[in-house]
């Protein structure tokens, strides 16, 4: 049973396996506002989030599968609407670093791009997960009195500390945290054991899996990039099963689906087919509501009609199964 929730076991060791790029890329986009007000604060003020933010990386790349492969689709890019009378646009920009290479000309022709395209104001962000690599922060090329000087926004995992992460309850601050996990412990899976169930067992307690979707993506992500071999894997799954059985989930039901799942999938699984159960449950328990009450008022009739034809109470009581307290009441109303 436990073989059916690994990922890929050669991933769950291999980093050079795992698209890690992919990953940050997908919890930023669905913590997005979370992750500006945790790292831009500044620029989170100025956005009005009643017109939510729109992906548009698509509409800039219509050949992304021939022009950006694999792990080079790390950039986000979103539409925001600005706060004021003109409810200005600007685009944001979100580059993911985390192979040790300069993205700062790769920075320069994406901003080139959007401003070509419509003209946006443009705001760039480098989110570096390399453990050691620093990112500059500018592009600048120059050619006798031609020159150009390109700046950007650069943010590194370790701009926070381990406290500062775990006291904030931003949502995204465990994406970081998990991010500084990972990058401290690539040659220490022991460690990263005890960093990724503590992790779990933080989600769980500030976002319960019943309540929000938060806390399933918070652990789908944890679950993709703290990665385990399988012997620590096993361990994991089997620490975990005891939060599953309190979340009332019955871990036999994967077996049902003969696929390699994920933790995190299993849970958003289960999340959805607790909607439908409950749509199916409201639906039948609404059916069988109507149908007593239907009877009710066929009894009720019924105990009127007796009434009226001077049948005595205790036949009434017989025939209806009403109470004499309840044929009373009947005979009361009329």
């Amino acid at each position: 049973m436990n073989d059916l929730l690994l990922v890929n076991e050669e991933k769950m060791y291999d980093a050079y396996e795992i698209d890690f790029d992919r990953h940050w890329k997908e919890v930023i986009t669905d913590f997005f506002n979370e992750f500006l007000l945790l790292v831009e604060p500044h620029l989170f003020e100025k956005i009005d989030f009643f017109n939510k933010p729109q992906p548009i990386e698509q509409e800039l790349y219509p050949l992304a599968s021939k022009q950006k492969k694999g792990k080079n689709i790390a950039d986000k890019i979103f539409l925001v609407t600005l706060k004021g009378r003109k409810k200005a646009q600007a685009a944001i920009h979100i580059e993911i670093q985390g192979d040790g290479q300069d993205v700062s000309e790769r920075m320069l022709k994406t901003y080139y791009k959007i401003f070509d395209k419509d003209r946006k104001n443009i705001f760039s962000i480098v989110l570096v997960t390399h453990p050691s690599y620093r990112q500059l922060s500018k592009f600048h090329h120059q050619f006798y009195g031609t020159s150009i000087l390109f700046q950007f926004q650069v943010h590194h995992l370790f701009d926070f500390s381990e406290i500062q992460l775990l006291k904030s309850n931003n949502p995204f601050a465990l994406a970081l945290l998990a991010g500084q996990y990972q990058a401290k412990t690539r040659t220490n899976p022991e460690e990263r054991y005890t960093y990724k169930l503590k992790l779990t067992e933080i989600i769980k307690k500030r976002y319960p899996f019943g309540e929000s979707d938060i806390g399933i993506k918070l652990l789908k992500f944890v679950d993709n990039i703290l990665y385990l071999p399988h012997e620590l894997n096993e361990q994991y799954i089997q620490e975990v099963y005891q939060i599953f059985n309190k979340e009332g989930m019955d871990m036999a039901q994967a077996e049902k689906t003969k696929e390699i799942i994920t933790f995190g999938e299993l849970l958003e699984r289960w999340k959805k087919e607790g909607r439908e159960e409950g749509r199916k449950v409201g639906r039948k328990e609404g059916i069988e509501e109507g149908k007593r009450e239907g009877q009710f008022l066929e009894r009720r009739k019924m105990a009127q009609k007796m009434t009226n034809a001077g049948l005595d109470i205790e036949t009434i009581i017989s025939l209806t199964g009403f109470s004499e307290d309840e044929i009373k009441q009947i005979l009361k109303e009329g």
